[in-house]
């Protein structure tokens, strides 16, 4: 293999009309290019026009390839080891039997046509912007520098996922040690959203869910499909485990059994708010559950002022039932 060295940003060449260089641009075009059997060590390439191109049996070796434009290139048999790749386009790009070590795609456009065998441990894809329609199948979430086919010729079976985005979650979740500290944490800034969808319902949410998030909460809604394998009961329930609190609108009319279903399963806090006051069944949740708070709100400012003081009080109960817990499993 042909070693290939930038160590300088010879290449780094777009200056402004004053003929100072622009950081993220490059005039030079690279688009249609095909390399094998290169190896290129510490390139300086942030804002290359490599799109289209064709890269098989190739190493890379850290560089900054920053920016750049990837769209429709095809990576065959190819390594990556600690390159910045960093909102770059990988519109239409594909992936085949690739190791992408330690990469940095953060905020890039990675709407793949395709990425299969390929290894994505230590990606950092923070950001990451990809599509519905990108196929995706054995991603490998192991450590390791060989590609899929030397791994599989080897007579082993690594794990696997088949979405970038979720590798480093299901990592953690295969390790029993790290799935507790992701349960944890989970639990200690989760927020439940329940309520109605129709006539700006949604949009309510989304207000509350920013509000929240500015709080350094970790708000969830359940705007999803549901997965093939569970109801929409089974799917709130589950969400519910996964979080500190509930919070619901009651004007959802699918609130009262989301409620019912958690608490038979969880004691949570719980905030319910409305314009026209709970539903007469909400007082037998209450009498259920200490840590349930209910009130009603006559416009978006009071609905946030008096959200502020039931989190207050929804997080006290919480510490109760920490310290209940902990008094339960104490021996």
């Amino acid at each position: 293999m042909e070693s290939v060295h930038f160590a300088n940003p010879v290449w780094y060449d777009c200056p402004d009309r004053n003929g100072v260089q622009i950081k993220g641009r490059n005039r030079l075009d690279f688009s249609g290019l095909e390399l094998t059997n290169v190896s290129i060590h510490n390139a300086f390439a942030e804002g290359l026009n490599i799109q289209g191109s064709k890269i098989a049996h190739c190493h890379f070796e850290e560089g900054n390839f920053a920016g750049a434009d990837f769209s429709n290139a095809e990576f065959v048999n190819t390594t990556f080891n600690k390159t910045i790749l960093a909102d770059a386009n990988f519109d239409g790009a594909s992936f085949v039997n690739c190791n992408l070590n330690r990469i940095n795609i953060t905020n890039a456009n990675f709407c793949l046509r395709e990425i299969r065998e390929t290894v994505v441990y230590g990606v950092s894809a923070w950001d990451l912007k990809t599509c519905d329609e990108m196929k995706q199948s054995r991603l490998i979430i192991e450590k390791t520098y060989e590609l899929y086919s030397d791994i599989i010729a080897n007579g082993k079976i690594p794990l696997m996922v088949d979405n970038i985005e979720l590798a480093q979650f299901i990592y953690y979740l295969s390790n029993h040690k790290k799935m507790r500290d992701v349960l944890n944490i989970l639990n200690a800034k989760g927020v439940l959203l329940l309520g109605q969808f129709k006539d700006g319902g949604l949009e309510r949410l989304y207000k509350l869910y920013d509000w929240l998030k500015e709080k350094n909460y970790m708000p969830m809604i359940f705007d999803f499909e549901r997965p093939v394998n569970m109801d929409y009961t089974e799917t709130v329930i589950t969400m519910a485990g996964l979080s500190k609190m509930i919070i619901a609108d009651l004007s959802g009319g699918s609130v009262p059994q989301e409620l019912h279903a958690t608490l038979t399963n969880f004691q949570k806090p719980i905030i319910a708010y409305s314009k026209t006051g709970a539903y007469s069944m909400f007082k037998d949740l209450k009498r259920k559950n200490p840590y349930a708070f209910d009130f009603e709100y006559t416009d978006e400012a009071d609905l946030f002022t008096k959200m502020d003081t039931n989190l207050k009080e929804a997080d006290k109960g919480l510490v109760q039932i920490i310290h209940d817990l902990a008094e339960t499993y104490r021996y």
